[in-house]
Protein backbone atom coordinates (compact mmCIF):
# COMPACT_ATOMS: atom_id res chain seq x y z
CA UNK A 1 0.00 0.00 0.00
CA UNK A 2 1.60 3.38 -0.99
CA UNK A 3 2.22 5.80 2.04
CA UNK A 4 -0.06 8.46 0.65
CA UNK A 5 -3.28 6.72 1.27
CA UNK A 6 -5.38 7.87 4.15
CA UNK A 7 -4.65 6.24 7.39
CA UNK A 8 -8.22 5.25 7.56
CA UNK A 9 -8.02 3.25 4.46
CA UNK A 10 -4.63 1.87 5.70
CA UNK A 11 -6.36 1.08 9.33
CA UNK A 12 -9.64 -0.61 7.10
CA UNK A 13 -7.75 -3.06 5.47
CA UNK A 14 -7.65 -6.59 6.29
CA UNK A 15 -4.86 -8.12 7.90
CA UNK A 16 -3.98 -10.38 4.55
CA UNK A 17 -3.55 -7.21 2.53
CA UNK A 18 -0.07 -6.48 3.81
CA UNK A 19 1.59 -9.76 5.49
CA UNK A 20 4.12 -12.01 4.48
CA UNK A 21 2.75 -14.74 2.45
CA UNK A 22 6.17 -16.97 2.73
CA UNK A 23 7.37 -18.05 5.72
CA UNK A 24 9.91 -20.42 7.20
CA UNK A 25 9.95 -23.49 9.83
CA UNK A 26 11.87 -25.33 11.42
CA UNK A 27 11.54 -28.43 13.78
CA UNK A 28 12.39 -28.09 17.51
CA UNK A 29 15.84 -29.65 17.73
CA UNK A 30 17.15 -27.24 15.07
CA UNK A 31 20.29 -25.45 16.11
CA UNK A 32 19.80 -21.94 16.28
CA UNK A 33 22.37 -21.02 13.25
CA UNK A 34 20.65 -23.55 10.96
CA UNK A 35 17.42 -21.84 11.75
CA UNK A 36 19.51 -18.16 11.42
CA UNK A 37 20.69 -19.64 7.66
CA UNK A 38 17.00 -20.50 7.06
CA UNK A 39 16.07 -17.41 8.22
CA UNK A 40 18.72 -15.76 5.56
CA UNK A 41 17.82 -17.91 2.86
CA UNK A 42 13.97 -16.91 3.25
CA UNK A 43 14.58 -13.02 3.63
CA UNK A 44 12.55 -13.97 7.02
CA UNK A 45 12.79 -12.17 9.82
CA UNK A 46 11.25 -14.75 12.02
CA UNK A 47 10.99 -18.68 11.88
CA UNK A 48 7.97 -20.68 12.93
CA UNK A 49 9.15 -23.78 15.13
CA UNK A 50 6.81 -27.19 14.99
CA UNK A 51 6.17 -29.63 17.35
CA UNK A 52 6.36 -33.37 16.70
CA UNK A 53 2.84 -33.40 15.46
CA UNK A 54 3.73 -30.58 12.60
CA UNK A 55 1.54 -28.04 14.85
CA UNK A 56 3.38 -24.31 15.08
CA UNK A 57 4.90 -24.65 18.88
CA UNK A 58 6.67 -21.05 18.77
CA UNK A 59 8.42 -18.34 16.98
CA UNK A 60 11.87 -17.40 17.08
CA UNK A 61 12.94 -13.99 16.01
CA UNK A 62 15.56 -12.17 14.79
CA UNK A 63 16.16 -10.06 17.85
CA UNK A 64 15.26 -13.89 19.75
CA UNK A 65 18.99 -14.69 17.98
CA UNK A 66 20.67 -11.22 19.02
CA UNK A 67 19.50 -11.13 22.84
CA UNK A 68 19.21 -14.74 23.40
CA UNK A 69 22.16 -16.40 21.79
CA UNK A 70 24.62 -13.72 20.59
CA UNK A 71 24.33 -11.69 23.92
CA UNK A 72 24.59 -14.38 26.26
CA UNK A 73 27.09 -16.51 23.96
CA UNK A 74 25.06 -19.70 23.48
CA UNK A 75 26.72 -22.20 21.65
CA UNK A 76 25.57 -22.01 18.16
CA UNK A 77 24.02 -25.57 18.45
CA UNK A 78 21.87 -25.04 21.18
CA UNK A 79 18.23 -25.74 19.90
CA UNK A 80 15.39 -23.24 18.94
CA UNK A 81 13.15 -24.72 21.49
CA UNK A 82 15.55 -23.50 24.49
CA UNK A 83 15.25 -20.01 22.86
CA UNK A 84 11.34 -19.72 21.39
CA UNK A 85 8.76 -17.38 22.45
CA UNK A 86 5.31 -19.77 22.90
CA UNK A 87 3.01 -19.57 22.37
CA UNK A 88 2.27 -17.85 19.18
CA UNK A 89 0.93 -14.96 19.20
CA UNK A 90 -2.03 -14.81 16.35
CA UNK A 91 -4.32 -12.46 14.46
CA UNK A 92 -6.59 -13.73 11.71
CA UNK A 93 -5.89 -12.95 8.17
CA UNK A 94 -9.33 -10.93 7.94
CA UNK A 95 -8.92 -8.71 10.96
CA UNK A 96 -8.08 -5.04 10.33
CA UNK A 97 -4.63 -3.82 10.09
CA UNK A 98 -5.92 -1.45 13.43
CA UNK A 99 -6.22 -4.72 15.34
CA UNK A 100 -2.50 -5.87 14.29
CA UNK A 101 -1.57 -2.26 15.29
CA UNK A 102 -3.21 -2.98 19.08
CA UNK A 103 -1.96 -6.46 19.65
CA UNK A 104 1.95 -5.35 19.13
CA UNK A 105 1.69 -2.22 20.63
CA UNK A 106 -0.77 -3.91 24.00
CA UNK A 107 1.73 -7.14 23.72
CA UNK A 108 4.82 -5.48 22.88
CA UNK A 109 5.71 -7.56 19.96
CA UNK A 110 7.10 -6.91 16.70
CA UNK A 111 5.68 -10.30 14.83
CA UNK A 112 1.88 -11.56 14.51
CA UNK A 113 1.09 -15.42 12.86
CA UNK A 114 -2.03 -14.74 10.61
CA UNK A 115 -4.18 -17.68 10.66
CA UNK A 116 -6.45 -18.28 7.71
CA UNK A 117 -9.34 -19.53 7.17
CA UNK A 118 -8.77 -23.46 7.92
CA UNK A 119 -7.26 -22.35 11.52
CA UNK A 120 -3.50 -22.75 10.20
CA UNK A 121 -0.44 -20.05 9.84
CA UNK A 122 -0.34 -18.65 6.40
CA UNK A 123 2.13 -16.16 7.12
CA UNK A 124 3.82 -13.53 9.14
CA UNK A 125 2.60 -9.55 9.59
CA UNK A 126 5.65 -7.26 10.98
CA UNK A 127 6.65 -4.40 12.61
CA UNK A 128 8.35 -3.48 9.34
CA UNK A 129 5.51 -4.48 7.59
CA UNK A 130 3.15 -2.26 9.25
CA UNK A 131 5.83 0.82 8.78
CA UNK A 132 6.36 0.26 5.46
CA UNK A 133 3.16 -0.22 4.19
CA UNK A 134 1.94 3.30 5.80
CA UNK A 135 5.13 5.63 6.70
CA UNK A 136 3.18 8.01 7.78
CA UNK A 137 1.15 5.91 10.31
CA UNK A 138 0.50 7.00 13.25
CA UNK A 139 2.56 3.92 14.44
CA UNK A 140 5.85 5.80 14.15
CA UNK A 141 4.26 8.29 16.47
CA UNK A 142 3.65 5.82 18.92
CA UNK A 143 7.06 4.46 18.75
CA UNK A 144 8.08 7.61 19.33
CA UNK A 145 6.82 7.69 22.52
CA UNK A 146 7.28 4.92 23.73
CA UNK A 147 11.00 5.44 22.35
CA UNK A 148 11.66 9.03 24.04
CA UNK A 149 14.29 9.61 26.26
CA UNK A 150 13.39 12.76 28.11
CA UNK A 151 10.15 14.85 28.31
CA UNK A 152 11.69 17.38 25.78
CA UNK A 153 10.68 14.71 23.43
CA UNK A 154 6.85 14.80 24.64
CA UNK A 155 6.26 18.06 24.74
CA UNK A 156 3.32 19.16 23.12
CA UNK A 157 2.74 15.36 21.57
CA UNK A 158 -0.99 15.45 22.12
CA UNK A 159 -0.73 18.44 19.08
CA UNK A 160 1.15 16.01 16.81
CA UNK A 161 -1.42 13.14 17.79
CA UNK A 162 -4.47 15.90 16.46
CA UNK A 163 -2.49 16.30 13.11
CA UNK A 164 -2.08 12.85 12.50
CA UNK A 165 -5.69 12.27 12.86
CA UNK A 166 -6.87 14.83 10.79
CA UNK A 167 -7.41 12.84 7.52
CA UNK A 168 -8.59 9.52 8.73
CA UNK A 169 -11.84 11.79 10.91
CA UNK A 170 -12.30 13.37 7.62
CA UNK A 171 -12.03 10.31 5.54
CA UNK A 172 -14.86 8.94 7.87
CA UNK A 173 -12.91 6.58 10.04
CA UNK A 174 -14.96 5.13 12.23
CA UNK A 175 -15.26 6.60 15.54
CA UNK A 176 -14.68 3.80 18.02
CA UNK A 177 -11.23 3.17 16.30
CA UNK A 178 -10.44 6.98 16.70
CA UNK A 179 -11.25 6.74 20.30
CA UNK A 180 -9.36 3.59 20.62
CA UNK A 181 -5.82 5.07 18.66
CA UNK A 182 -6.45 7.91 21.17
CA UNK A 183 -7.18 5.84 23.99
CA UNK A 184 -3.62 3.92 22.90
CA UNK A 185 -1.68 7.29 22.25
CA UNK A 186 -2.44 8.62 26.35
CA UNK A 187 -1.76 5.37 27.78
CA UNK A 188 1.55 5.02 25.86
CA UNK A 189 2.15 9.21 27.21
CA UNK A 190 1.22 8.03 30.85
CA UNK A 191 3.16 5.13 31.18
CA UNK A 192 6.10 7.14 29.81
CA UNK A 193 5.71 9.87 31.68
CA UNK A 194 5.31 7.38 34.83
CA UNK A 195 8.64 6.01 34.38
CA UNK A 196 10.32 9.08 34.07
CA UNK A 197 8.74 10.42 37.33
CA UNK A 198 8.98 7.46 39.15
CA UNK A 199 12.94 7.29 37.71
CA UNK A 200 13.24 11.30 39.24
CA UNK A 201 11.28 10.66 43.06
CA UNK A 202 12.83 7.40 43.20
CA UNK A 203 10.77 3.89 44.05
CA UNK A 204 7.57 3.87 45.79
CA UNK A 205 7.19 2.98 49.37
CA UNK A 206 4.00 0.83 48.65
CA UNK A 207 2.18 -0.67 46.09
CA UNK A 208 -0.20 2.25 44.03
CA UNK A 209 -2.15 2.97 41.05
CA UNK A 210 -3.25 5.74 39.06
CA UNK A 211 -6.56 5.97 38.17
CA UNK A 212 -8.28 7.89 34.64
CA UNK A 213 -11.40 8.99 34.94
CA UNK A 214 -14.15 10.97 33.04
CA UNK A 215 -13.74 10.52 29.19
CA UNK A 216 -9.99 9.10 29.17
CA UNK A 217 -11.47 6.78 32.13
CA UNK A 218 -14.16 4.99 29.67
CA UNK A 219 -11.75 4.94 26.67
CA UNK A 220 -13.40 8.11 24.70
CA UNK A 221 -11.40 10.61 24.30
CA UNK A 222 -11.31 13.26 21.45
CA UNK A 223 -9.14 15.86 20.32
CA UNK A 224 -10.19 18.16 23.69
CA UNK A 225 -8.61 16.70 26.13
CA UNK A 226 -8.12 17.70 29.45
CA UNK A 227 -6.81 15.78 33.12
CA UNK A 228 -9.16 13.82 35.24
CA UNK A 229 -7.11 11.36 37.09
CA UNK A 230 -5.89 10.01 40.28
CA UNK A 231 -3.35 8.06 42.51
CA UNK A 232 -4.91 5.13 44.91
CA UNK A 233 -2.25 3.22 47.55
CA UNK A 234 -2.02 1.01 49.66
CA UNK A 235 -3.40 1.89 53.21
CA UNK A 236 0.69 2.07 55.04
CA UNK A 237 0.80 -0.26 58.23
CA UNK A 238 1.64 2.91 60.77
CA UNK A 239 1.40 6.37 61.22
CA UNK A 240 5.39 6.92 60.10
CA UNK A 241 4.45 5.05 57.25
CA UNK A 242 1.65 7.20 56.07
CA UNK A 243 3.27 10.53 56.63
CA UNK A 244 6.07 8.97 53.81
CA UNK A 245 3.70 7.87 51.55
CA UNK A 246 1.72 10.86 51.43
CA UNK A 247 4.75 12.81 51.03
CA UNK A 248 5.99 10.60 48.52
CA UNK A 249 2.75 10.52 46.20
CA UNK A 250 2.10 14.31 46.85
CA UNK A 251 5.23 14.84 44.82
CA UNK A 252 5.00 11.79 42.20
CA UNK A 253 1.54 12.94 41.40
CA UNK A 254 2.62 17.17 40.94
CA UNK A 255 5.26 15.84 38.25
CA UNK A 256 2.99 13.79 36.93
CA UNK A 257 0.44 15.96 36.33
CA UNK A 258 2.48 18.95 35.33
CA UNK A 259 4.91 16.65 32.69
CA UNK A 260 0.82 15.33 31.28
CA UNK A 261 0.12 19.28 31.36
CA UNK A 262 3.62 19.62 28.87
CA UNK A 263 2.64 17.24 26.74
CA UNK A 264 -0.79 18.59 25.90
CA UNK A 265 -3.34 17.21 28.65
CA UNK A 266 -4.38 20.65 30.12
CA UNK A 267 -5.10 21.04 33.88
CA UNK A 268 -8.56 20.08 34.80
CA UNK A 269 -10.39 23.41 35.41
CA UNK A 270 -12.38 21.32 38.55
CA UNK A 271 -9.11 20.57 39.74
CA UNK A 272 -9.90 17.03 39.70
CA UNK A 273 -6.35 15.58 39.23
CA UNK A 274 -3.77 13.65 41.66
CA UNK A 275 -1.96 16.54 42.48
CA UNK A 276 -4.99 17.64 44.64
CA UNK A 277 -4.51 15.99 47.90
CA UNK A 278 -7.87 14.87 47.89
CA UNK A 279 -7.72 12.58 45.21
CA UNK A 280 -4.31 11.36 46.23
CA UNK A 281 -5.06 8.61 49.15
CA UNK A 282 -4.97 5.27 50.43
CA UNK A 283 -7.30 2.80 49.44
CA UNK A 284 -9.28 2.74 53.00
CA UNK A 285 -9.80 6.52 52.40
CA UNK A 286 -11.36 5.85 48.72
CA UNK A 287 -13.78 3.60 49.89
CA UNK A 288 -14.51 5.80 52.63
CA UNK A 289 -15.36 8.51 49.57
CA UNK A 290 -17.64 5.92 47.47
CA UNK A 291 -19.47 4.94 50.23
CA UNK A 292 -20.13 8.55 51.81
CA UNK A 293 -21.23 9.19 47.63
CA UNK A 294 -23.33 6.04 47.55
CA UNK A 295 -25.05 5.77 51.59
CA UNK A 296 -25.01 9.43 52.20
CA UNK A 297 -25.44 11.35 48.93
CA UNK A 298 -25.17 15.07 48.54
CA UNK A 299 -25.53 17.33 45.50
CA UNK A 300 -22.48 17.59 44.88
CA UNK A 301 -21.54 13.87 45.05
CA UNK A 302 -23.66 13.17 42.28
CA UNK A 303 -20.94 15.19 39.86
CA UNK A 304 -18.69 13.23 42.06
CA UNK A 305 -19.82 10.11 40.81
CA UNK A 306 -20.81 10.94 37.31
CA UNK A 307 -16.67 11.75 36.93
CA UNK A 308 -15.20 9.07 39.17
CA UNK A 309 -17.24 6.04 38.70
CA UNK A 310 -16.18 6.04 35.14
CA UNK A 311 -12.24 5.30 36.24
CA UNK A 312 -9.89 2.66 35.27
CA UNK A 313 -6.37 1.60 36.52
CA UNK A 314 -3.67 2.65 33.77
CA UNK A 315 -0.42 2.40 36.09
CA UNK A 316 0.74 0.59 38.62
CA UNK A 317 -0.73 -2.29 40.75
CA UNK A 318 -4.39 -3.26 39.21
CA UNK A 319 -5.44 -4.68 41.70
CA UNK A 320 -6.13 -1.65 44.00
CA UNK A 321 -8.60 -0.58 41.16
CA UNK A 322 -10.18 -3.97 41.01
CA UNK A 323 -10.97 -3.52 44.96
CA UNK A 324 -12.15 -0.54 44.72
CA UNK A 325 -14.50 -1.42 42.08
CA UNK A 326 -15.76 -4.47 44.13
CA UNK A 327 -16.04 -1.83 46.61
CA UNK A 328 -18.57 0.12 44.64
CA UNK A 329 -20.89 -2.59 43.59
CA UNK A 330 -20.45 -3.59 47.14
CA UNK A 331 -22.07 -0.14 48.34
CA UNK A 332 -24.41 0.01 45.59
CA UNK A 333 -26.16 -3.19 45.58
CA UNK A 334 -29.44 -2.83 47.07
CA UNK A 335 -29.33 0.65 47.56
CA UNK A 336 -31.83 2.19 45.39
CA UNK A 337 -31.80 5.54 46.54
CA UNK A 338 -28.60 6.21 44.94
CA UNK A 339 -29.55 5.37 41.61
CA UNK A 340 -32.75 7.16 41.81
CA UNK A 341 -30.70 9.98 42.51
CA UNK A 342 -28.34 9.60 39.55
CA UNK A 343 -31.47 9.14 37.59
CA UNK A 344 -32.89 12.35 38.40
CA UNK A 345 -29.36 13.41 37.92
CA UNK A 346 -29.23 12.05 34.34
CA UNK A 347 -32.50 13.45 33.79
CA UNK A 348 -31.27 17.09 34.04
CA UNK A 349 -29.52 17.10 30.77
CA UNK A 350 -31.89 17.63 27.91
CA UNK A 351 -31.02 16.77 24.28
CA UNK A 352 -31.12 20.27 22.35
CA UNK A 353 -34.34 19.97 20.61
CA UNK A 354 -37.62 22.26 21.61
CA UNK A 355 -41.28 21.57 21.70
CA UNK A 356 -41.81 21.83 17.90
CA UNK A 357 -38.47 19.20 16.98
CA UNK A 358 -36.45 23.02 16.52
CA UNK A 359 -33.18 22.10 17.67
CA UNK A 360 -32.29 24.67 20.42
CA UNK A 361 -28.81 27.04 19.93
CA UNK A 362 -27.06 29.75 21.78
CA UNK A 363 -28.75 32.98 21.66
CA UNK A 364 -25.96 35.02 22.43
CA UNK A 365 -21.74 34.84 23.09
CA UNK A 366 -19.15 33.24 21.82
CA UNK A 367 -21.23 30.77 20.34
CA UNK A 368 -24.22 32.16 19.51
CA UNK A 369 -26.52 30.04 17.37
CA UNK A 370 -24.64 26.63 18.41
CA UNK A 371 -24.93 24.08 20.51
CA UNK A 372 -22.56 22.20 22.38
CA UNK A 373 -22.73 18.56 21.32
CA UNK A 374 -20.56 17.19 24.43
CA UNK A 375 -23.89 17.93 26.57
CA UNK A 376 -26.23 17.15 24.02
CA UNK A 377 -24.63 13.73 24.41
CA UNK A 378 -24.14 13.29 28.10
CA UNK A 379 -28.02 11.69 28.13
CA UNK A 380 -26.43 8.77 26.58
CA UNK A 381 -23.22 8.81 28.94
CA UNK A 382 -25.44 9.12 32.18
CA UNK A 383 -28.27 6.79 31.14
CA UNK A 384 -26.06 3.96 30.04
CA UNK A 385 -23.93 4.38 33.55
CA UNK A 386 -27.15 4.34 35.93
CA UNK A 387 -28.17 1.13 33.88
CA UNK A 388 -24.66 -0.15 34.20
CA UNK A 389 -24.21 0.24 38.09
CA UNK A 390 -27.30 -1.54 38.87
CA UNK A 391 -26.69 -4.38 36.21
CA UNK A 392 -23.14 -4.88 37.65
CA UNK A 393 -21.66 -4.12 34.48
CA UNK A 394 -17.83 -3.58 35.15
CA UNK A 395 -17.03 -1.77 32.00
CA UNK A 396 -16.91 1.94 31.66
CA UNK A 397 -17.36 2.48 28.02
CA UNK A 398 -20.14 3.48 26.74
CA UNK A 399 -20.34 1.14 23.58
CA UNK A 400 -18.63 -1.72 26.06
CA UNK A 401 -21.71 -1.08 28.50
CA UNK A 402 -24.28 -1.03 26.43
CA UNK A 403 -23.24 -4.53 24.53
CA UNK A 404 -23.50 -5.72 27.94
CA UNK A 405 -26.81 -4.55 28.85
CA UNK A 406 -28.28 -5.86 25.69
CA UNK A 407 -26.81 -9.61 26.29
CA UNK A 408 -28.08 -9.18 29.57
CA UNK A 409 -31.45 -7.91 28.21
CA UNK A 410 -31.42 -4.47 30.66
CA UNK A 411 -32.00 -3.12 26.81
CA UNK A 412 -34.15 -4.20 24.07
CA UNK A 413 -32.31 -5.70 20.24
CA UNK A 414 -34.30 -2.17 19.12
CA UNK A 415 -33.20 0.73 21.67
CA UNK A 416 -29.13 -0.91 21.88
CA UNK A 417 -29.12 -0.42 18.06
CA UNK A 418 -30.84 2.95 17.63
CA UNK A 419 -28.64 4.37 20.87
CA UNK A 420 -25.36 3.09 19.59
CA UNK A 421 -26.23 4.75 15.93
CA UNK A 422 -26.93 8.00 17.95
CA UNK A 423 -23.73 7.62 19.66
CA UNK A 424 -21.46 6.77 16.33
CA UNK A 425 -23.27 9.65 14.52
CA UNK A 426 -23.27 12.18 17.50
CA UNK A 427 -19.13 11.36 17.50
CA UNK A 428 -18.88 11.66 13.71
CA UNK A 429 -20.39 15.20 14.32
CA UNK A 430 -17.95 16.22 17.10
CA UNK A 431 -14.68 15.14 15.46
CA UNK A 432 -15.93 16.80 12.35
CA UNK A 433 -16.06 20.23 14.22
CA UNK A 434 -12.94 19.33 16.29
CA UNK A 435 -10.53 19.33 12.79
CA UNK A 436 -12.72 22.29 11.61
CA UNK A 437 -11.48 24.10 14.38
CA UNK A 438 -8.08 23.04 13.58
CA UNK A 439 -7.63 23.22 9.84
CA UNK A 440 -10.18 26.20 8.76
CA UNK A 441 -10.10 28.33 11.63
CA UNK A 442 -6.85 27.88 13.50
CA UNK A 443 -8.48 27.29 16.80
CA UNK A 444 -8.12 25.09 19.45
CA UNK A 445 -10.90 22.04 18.97
CA UNK A 446 -14.31 22.73 21.00
CA UNK A 447 -17.36 21.10 20.34
CA UNK A 448 -20.14 23.76 19.24
CA UNK A 449 -21.94 22.56 16.42
CA UNK A 450 -23.90 25.24 13.94
CA UNK A 451 -26.53 23.56 12.34
CA UNK A 452 -27.07 26.52 9.92
CA UNK A 453 -23.42 24.42 8.87
CA UNK A 454 -25.03 21.20 8.67
CA UNK A 455 -26.79 19.40 5.78
CA UNK A 456 -30.57 19.04 5.53
CA UNK A 457 -30.03 15.65 6.07
CA UNK A 458 -27.84 15.89 9.00
CA UNK A 459 -30.19 18.03 10.53
CA UNK A 460 -33.17 15.64 10.27
CA UNK A 461 -30.71 12.89 12.08
CA UNK A 462 -30.23 14.92 14.39
CA UNK A 463 -33.36 15.89 15.35
CA UNK A 464 -34.35 11.83 15.08
CA UNK A 465 -31.63 11.49 17.00
CA UNK A 466 -32.21 13.29 20.07
CA UNK A 467 -36.19 11.94 20.10
CA UNK A 468 -34.86 8.86 20.42
CA UNK A 469 -32.33 10.17 23.35
CA UNK A 470 -35.15 11.83 24.78
CA UNK A 471 -37.16 8.23 24.79
CA UNK A 472 -33.76 6.38 26.62
CA UNK A 473 -34.45 9.18 29.62
CA UNK A 474 -37.99 8.58 30.06
CA UNK A 475 -37.28 4.22 29.79
CA UNK A 476 -34.99 4.96 32.76
CA UNK A 477 -36.94 7.72 34.52
CA UNK A 478 -39.80 5.32 34.37
CA UNK A 479 -38.01 1.94 35.87
CA UNK A 480 -35.89 4.09 38.45
CA UNK A 481 -38.86 6.70 39.69
CA UNK A 482 -42.42 5.51 38.25
CA UNK A 483 -42.43 8.63 36.39
CA UNK A 484 -43.64 8.63 32.91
Amino acid sequence: MKAEHALGDFFNQPVSAIFRANIATCPLDTPVNQAALKMSRSNASAILVKNQSRRIDGIVTDADLRTKVLAKDLPPDTPVSEIMSSPVLTISSDCQVFEAFLTMIDKDKRHLAVVGESGDISGIITEKDLITAQTRSSYLLLKSITSAQSMADLKGVHSRLCRMLLDPIRNGLNPEVITRLITTFSDAILKKIMAFSLEEVGPAPCEFVFLTMGSEGREEQTLVSDQDNAIVYADPVSDAQAGEAADYFSRLADLVCTRLDMAGYRFCDGNNMAQNPKWCQPLSVWKQYFYTWVRKAKPEDLLYSSIFFDFKGTYGDLSLSDQLKDHLFDVIRGWSGFLRNMTENALYFKPPIGLFGKLRVESEGRHKNAFDIKYAMLPITDVTRVYALKNNVRQTNTLSRLFRLYTKHAVSAREYHNIVQSYNFLMKLRFRRQITNIMDEGTPPDNYINPSNLSHLDRHMLKEIFKNIESFQQKLNMEFTGVV
